[in-house]
């Protein structure tokens, strides 16, 4: 693969993330959701529990109207370009979660994510996720 496409792939892939955490903060579950592919082969592993697709998206449907506020922004972002259909990505996150009546939840953990480009689009197929209580250490 020639160096400007690979760079291009991991500027795409980067643009997804932030695109992500945007939706995630603006408590959006649609444009959050566009992030993910609706394939026969998705599957996120969410602290040790395999989740489809439609599970996930019945949780962010019913979960994010609880939400007050979410910040989840992803560090240490490092984007691995496969091939020119598959790129996966390896992140750390702090979570902070505030809920209706005000209650503030933090977590902090590890993400990696398979992208797949889809008709012209990068998607996430495949995920895994720690979270812990962040301590604040």
């Amino acid at each position: 693969m020639e160096e400007n496409t690979r760079v291009s792939i991991v500027e795409a892939i980067e643009t997804r993330m932030r695109s992500f955490e945007a939706a995630e903060r603006d408590l959006d579950p649609e444009r959050a959701l566009a992030h993910f592919a609706s394939v026969p082969e998705f599957h996120v592993y969410n602290d040790g529990r395999l989740v489809t697709y439609d599970q996930v998206a019945a949780a962010v449907r019913g979960g994010f109207p609880k939400v007050r506020a979410m910040e989840t922004p992803f560090s240490n972002l490092r984007v691995s370009v496969l091939s020119p259909e598959y790129a996966l990505v390896s992140a750390t996150l702090r979570r902070t979660v505030t809920d209706s009546a005000g209650k503030v939840t933090r977590s902090q953990g590890a993400a990696t994510w398979l992208w797949r480009k889809i008709d012209g689009q990068w998607l996430i197929v495949y995920g895994h996720l720690d979270h812990r209580p962040d301590t604040g250490t």
